[in-house]
C-alpha cells in the first residue's frame, strides 16, 4: 500500500478520534457540572468555581473513556470508508486487510503513547488541583465514592489516636473529611473529632472547624484545634492517597517509597502497568472494531453487528477493570492483571480477522 494511502487512512482515523474526543469531553463536562451543582455542600460556591472544578475533573474522566473513544473512532472511520467504497477499491487493488489496518494500529499506538506519557501527567495535575479546591471548600477531594475513610494509627506527645480521611491532597499534608478518635490511658475512646480539613504541621494536625464529641457531653464546635502526631507526609499519602492522582512518572518512586515504608505497593504497581499497557489496549480496541466494521459494505452487516462490536469493546473494558481490581489487591500479579486482558483481546481480534479473510 502506498505511503499516501496510509497517511490518508491515518488522517481520517485521527480526525475521527479528535472529533469523538471533543464530543465526549463536552458531554462529560456538562454532566459533571450538573452533578456538582446539585451537591448540597457546594451551595455557597459561585458557578465559576464549580465550572473550574469540573474542568479540572474532566481530564481524569476522559482518561477512563479513551479506550471507548478509540473504539468508536475506528468503527466510524472504517464504516465511512466502506460506504464511500474506498476500502473496496483498495481491496480490489490487492491491498490486504493488514495493510489497511496498519495505519489504524499505528495511530492507536501513537495515541496510547501520548495518553500515557503526556496526557496522563496533565490529567493527574488537573485532578490534584481539583482535589485541593474541593478539600478547601468542602473537606473532600477526589475520592468521592468511598463509604468509609482509611485509618492511620498515630501517637504524639503521649496522646494515642487514630485518624481517617476520605481524601488526601498536597502530597499527604492535607486531609479532607477527617474523623479522629482519641484514646485515654486505658485504651478507651475519650473523644471523637470530626473536621472538614486537617493540615499537617510540625508534629501535629491542625484541624479546622472541628466538632468534638465526648460521652455524656453535647457536641462542641471549635474554630480549630491541634492533634499531636509523628506521621510523615509520605507515609500518609501511601496509605490514603489514590494512585489515579499520580502521573506515570511519579508511580515508580512511589512504589519504592511504599516498599521502604513496609506498605503494600500493589495498587501503585497496578496503576503503573495499566498505563504502560495503554498503547497495546488501544491497538486491541482497534482490532475489535475492525472485526465488525472492515467488511461492513460488502457483507451488508446490520446495525446489530455494529452494536455487537461495541458490546465486545465494553466487555473488554469491564474485564480490564476487574483485572485491575485483582491486581491492586495482590490477588494476581500486577503485570499479569494489566497485560492479560490486552493480549487476550488482541489475539481474539486477530483470530476473527484471519477467519473472516482466510476462512
Amino acid at each position: 500500500m502506498t505511503r499516501t494511502l496510509s497517511l490518508y487512512f491515518l488522517g481520517r482515523f485521527l480526525l475521527a478520534f479528535l472529533s469523538a474526543l471533543v464530543a465526549v469531553a463536552a458531554l462529560v463536562y456538562l454532566v459533571d457540572v450538573i452533578e456538582i451543582s446539585r451537591r448540597g455542600r457546594f451551595e455557597s460556591v459561585g458557578f465559576s468555581t464549580l465550572a473550574l472544578i469540573s474542568a479540572l475533573r474532566v481530564p481524569a474522566f476522559m482518561e477512563q473513556a479513551f479506550p471507548f473513544v478509540v473504539l468508536f473512532a475506528a468503527i466510524f472511520t472504517l464504516i465511512s470508508l466502506n460506504r464511500r467504497l474506498e476500502l473496496v477499491v483498495a481491496r480490489a487493488a490487492g491491498v490486504s486487510i493488514w495493510q489497511i489496518l496498519a495505519p489504524f494500529l499505528a495511530g492507536s499506538f501513537l495515541i496510547g503513547v501520548a495518553a500515557a506519557t503526556l496526557y496522563n501527567p496533565l490529567a493527574a495535575m488537573a485532578q490534584a488541583g481539583s482535589a485541593r479546591i474541593e478539600t478547601l471548600i468542602a473537606g473532600e477531594a477526589t475520592v468521592q465514592d468511598q463509604e468509609r475513610p482509611s485509618w492511620l494509627r498515630q501517637r504524639g506527645d503521649g496522646v494515642d489516636s487514630i485518624i481517617g480521611a476520605k481524601a488526601v491532597a498536597d502530597i499527604g499534608r492535607s486531609l479532607g473529611d477527617v474523623t479522629a478518635f482519641v484514646f485515654d490511658d486505658n485504651g478507651n475512646v475519650r473523644e471523637r473529632i470530626d473536621a472538614p480539613l486537617a493540615t499537617l504541621g510540625d508534629g501535629h494536625w491542625l484541624l479546622e472547624n472541628p466538632t468534638v464529641r465526648r460521652v455524656g457531653y453535647p457536641p462542641e464546635s471549635r474554630p480549630s484545634m491541634e492533634l499531636p502526631t509523628t506521621l510523615l507526609p509520605q507515609y500518609i499519602e501511601q496509605r490514603i492517597g489514590d494512585p489515579a492522582t499520580l502521573s506515570i512518572w511519579e508511580l515508580g518512586p512511589k512504589i519504592e517509597a511504599a516498599r521502604a515504608l513496609g506498605l503494600n505497593p500493589d495498587a501503585f504497581a497496578m496503576r503503573l502497568h495499566t498505563l504502560l499497557a495503554t498503547p497495546a489496549l488501544f491497538m486491541a480496541m482497534t482490532l475489535v472494531a475492525a472485526t465488525v466494521a472492515v467488511r461492513f459494505s460488502r457483507l451488508g452487516q446490520s446495525a446489530s453487528t455494529i452494536v455487537g462490536g461495541i458490546t465486545a469493546g465494553f466487555v473488554l473494558y469491564v474485564v480490564t477493570f476487574l483485572a485491575q481490581a485483582l491486581g491492586s489487591n495482590a490477588v494476581v500479579p500486577a503485570v499479569a492483571a494489566a497485560w492479560f486482558p490486552v493480549v487476550a483481546a488482541g489475539l481474539f481480534g486477530t483470530t476473527i480477522l484471519l477467519h473472516q479473510e482466510d476462512g
